[in-house]
């Protein structure tokens, strides 16, 4: 998938509506320079005659084209929302499928608020180059052909004297044009900065707040905010200067005209009065478009900066195909060969392991921190793809396992808690609806959470300890029954206690079980291997 490849797939989707689309900005297009011309027609063969029906017949007619032009003007707006709108959640969606497809170290790479801001900041920039950006561009740059080429037929000299300005606007435009998008790239840059700060304070709340560190996390943010704000103020220093300017040439040029026309009329090739207000109403018109060329320019500028990094985004390298399924589980082996791993590609975290585990055997790995544990546990459920090596269930790499083949084979639980807002029930079976609600209420009650009477309302991660958010965790992966348990220092925020009621749970529904675990309280496992690791 690819930036244009989800673009078209919205049109070739969505093909009536953007045919109305493109029929709307045609009309809405050609109408704007209806007016000027009524005025003309107007003030040259209506008014001398004082026929006051056709005053008001013209009269009627001048409003009634500024009317139409505005009704094919929303409808254009609404359905370049539509469009903008959907083209955003096709390439949400794409790049979501992206992500899916990223390996794990890959992924791990991104912090959160780059990732945060592809999906918002760079996404919202495209649909603003819709509603408001090359569209917009588009329509003006036809509407000042169009009054070109009135202006023209009006008079020679006339056409020749806006021709003649144009260029210095053009100048000035593609100057604040080059400026814009290098600030914009580097704004860019500079958003996702500002979005991880946030949600690293956000993350660490109760940190900063337990050791009162509000100075130097103020500090650190502040200076994320500078490089940022001095980034934005250059923006729109550029866009301050722009229209300001616009309006100096514009009044200098009908200045110009006004003066020529009253000197010696005959300059303009016998124009007549009417022409001449036309005219001058077309000058107006032709600096609005071009006034707006300064906030379109940055629309498009801050869009093709999004555009960028939303295709650099797409030509990340994509993970290998996961396509393998295992049939037979009534005999489950787990081995790693010879298994080295990097996250770097410089330093082995572990390096020429080797380990066999069959049926119902139980492990316990201890060993102190960096030293490799949870990294074999993301070796053995195929998480990571060994630098060396193979790690394999029953012959079959772990790593090329399908996502089916994963759930029925693997159970893992985390120390820390994952829960989406969603009901307890659709929470503990992962919204596998086939689970009926009398064995999650078994499951929950053997897990210690006897105290919930509803599992059908939201799960409220306030209305519990930290204790018992963790045993909802051990609660969903005895109920979907994997063939291999991993507990990742599950019990690490539990007291020995209750850690020791869960252990009976784990080693009664664990007799049938491979069950791998780390470090806290892996002693009360039943008939549980230690390995040490990292010595």
């Amino acid at each position: 998938m690819s930036f244009k490849k989800s673009l078209l797939r919205y049109f070739k989707k969505h093909k009536m509506v953007t045919l109305i689309c493109l029929l709307s900005i045609i009309c809405f297009t050609i109408l704007t320079l209806t007016p000027p011309w009524i005025l003309k027609y107007f003030i040259d063969e209506i008014i001398y005659t004082g026929d006051k029906h056709k005053i008001l017949l013209l009269g009627l007619m001048y409003m009634g084209s500024y009317f139409v032009m505005n009704i094919f003007n929303t409808m254009k707006q609404v359905l370049l929302v539509v469009i903008s709108q959907g083209i955003s959640r096709n390439l949400r969606e794409d790049m979501l499928k992206k992500v899916g497809k990223l390996t794990y170290t890959d992924f791990t790479r991104f912090d959160a608020g780059t990732l945060e801001a592809y999906f918002s900041n760079d996404v919202d920039a495209i649909d603003t180059l819709i509603t408001s950006g090359v569209v917009s561009l588009v329509i003006d740059l036809f509407k000042i052909i169009g009054i070109l080429v009135s202006l023209f037929i009006y008079s020679i000299l006339f056409g020749s004297i806006v021709v003649l300005v144009l260029p210095i606007v053009l100048v000035f435009a593609w100057i604040m044009k080059q400026k814009m998008l290098k600030v914009q790239m580097r704004n860019r840059r500079l958003e996702g900065n500002v979005n991880n700060s946030i949600l690293e304070n956000l993350e660490n709340i109760n940190t900063i707040k337990s050791y009162r560190v509000y100075d130097s996390i103020t500090d650190r943010y502040n200076d994320v905010l500078k490089n940022h704000f001095k980034t934005a103020e250059k923006t729109n220093l550029y866009d301050a200067m722009f229209s300001p300017i616009i309006q100096i040439i514009k009044a200098a040029l009908i200045t110009i005209i006004v003066v020529l026309a009253s000197y010696k009329i005959s300059l303009f090739d016998g124009m007549t009065i009417g022409m001449i207000v036309s005219g001058i109403d077309l000058i107006t018109e032709i600096f609005t478009p071009i006034e707006k060329l300064g906030d379109e320019l940055q629309t498009i500028q801050k869009s093709m900066a999004g555009i960028h990094r939303i295709s650099e985004f797409f030509t990340l390298p994509e993970d290998e195909d996961k396509n393998l399924d295992i049939l037979d589980l009534s005999n489950v082996v787990l081995e790693f060969k010879n298994v080295s791993y990097s996250y770097d590609g410089k330093v082995d975290v572990i390096k020429n392991f080797n380990l066999r585990l069959e049926n119902t055997m139980h492990l316990t790995l201890e060993g102190r921190s960096g030293a490799g544990k949870s990294t074999i546990f993301k070796l053995a459920y195929g998480m990571i793809k060994p630098t060396a090596g193979s790690v394999t269930i029953n012959g079959i790499p772990t790593y090329y396992l399908n996502d089916l083949a994963k759930r029925k084979v693997f159970g893992i639980v985390y120390q820390d808690y994952f829960f989406t807002n969603k009901t307890i029930y659709e929470e503990i079976t992962l919204n596998r609806d086939f689970v009926s609600e009398e064995r999650v209420y078994e499951v929950l009650d053997m897990c210690g959470l006897s105290r919930i009477d509803d599992i059908n309302k939201t799960l409220n991660i306030t209305d519990y300890s930290t204790g018992e958010l963790s045993l909802f965790n051990i609660a969903r992966a005895i109920l979907l029954d994997n063939k291999i348990l991993f507990l990742d220092e599950m019990n690490a925020k539990i007291d020995i206690v209750t850690a020791a009621s869960i252990m009976n749970v784990i080693n009664r529904i664990g007799k049938d079980k491979m069950i791998l675990s780390i470090n806290h309280y892996g002693d009360l496992i039943e008939n549980s291997s230690v390995l040490h690791i990292g010595e």
